[in-house]
């Protein structure tokens, strides 16, 4: 079973997780710019992700955001690589590009592991006027900062934040309940239910507070700690259970009719 206590020395608040940095990640940013290694590199990565969907003609900026471009980097930041996309231009149906790209990302973030600086780059496609919350926005087309980045000394509702996550983990506790008592159309279905809900929990939290909010801190502390990992992996697996089936060998008995049979017929 999955351990349930998220608590927050778990996270180290205090030494570093969520405290404020007095500069960016030195080696991503000199003088308020970002190294022209790094951006090269991940321009790279953004132009052979879009030329393998072939959907350059519709990229309107490709961008990194996240804490890496804030002054709240801390050892497990990774890169969040947005390719910024027209949705409507792709096809008439915005929630079935939308569905598809989703699960573009997922699958391709499940099949690389590329490292910048020990950080890992995480790919994302989101329609160009969505808004986004975040504390530093650096557009790698044209070289310069969306939104600039603040430095916040924010007050954390550590217990709240604890209690929601704790509230998730319980929920995965479940999930692994079901699958382990072979109720996988169950376990799928309410797998999805539960990342459905992580995701309006964030985005409402993103909307009302900000990268702060006790939903969005929640969601980073189950991430950090795997556990939206495993639920991704056991959903799929709760999947691929549900629709597998097992024939059942004949018996002896049974395998003498059919010879039989087929010993008739040839008569």
């Amino acid at each position: 079973m999955i351990k349930l206590s998220i608590k927050s020395k778990d996270f180290d608040f205090n030494s570093g997780l969520l405290k404020p940095k007095e500069t960016l990640y030195p080696k991503f940013w000199k003088n308020n710019k970002l190294n022209s290694i790094v951006a090269r590199k991940l321009m790279q990565i953004a132009d052979d992700v879009i030329k393998s969907l072939d959907l350059e003609e519709h990229v309107e900026d490709v961008v990194i955001t996240g804490s890496i471009a804030s002054y709240n980097w801390h050892d497990l930041s990774d890169i969040d690589l947005h390719i910024m996309l027209d949705f409507d231009k792709i096809d008439d149906n915005f929630d079935l590009v939308k569905r598809m790209l989703d699960q573009t990302r997922i699958n391709w973030n499940k099949k690389h592991n590329i490292l910048i600086d020990g950080k890992e780059v995480e790919l994302y496609f989101q329609h160009y006027t969505e808004p986004h919350e975040a504390n530093g926005i650096w557009s790698l087309e044209i070289g310069r900062w969306l939104a600039n980045p603040v430095r916040l000394d924010p007050e954390i509702d550590i217990i709240t934040t604890e209690k929601k996550a704790e509230a998730i983990a319980r929920q995965i506790e479940h999930l692994f309940d079901l699958f382990e008592k072979d109720n996988f159309k169950e376990a799928y279905e309410y797998a999805d239910k539960i990342k459905v809900k992580i995701a309006r929990m964030r985005q409402m939290g993103l909307s009302d507070q900000g990268i702060f909010s006790p939903e969005n801190l929640a969601f980073k502390m189950l991430r950090n700690a795997g556990y939206l990992e495993k639920l991704s992996a056991l959903k799929i697996e709760a999947y691929d259970r549900m629709m597998s089936i097992s024939l059942k060998t004949k018996s002896i008995d049974e395998n003498k009719t059919w010879r039989n049979y087929l010993d008739q017929g040839d008569n």
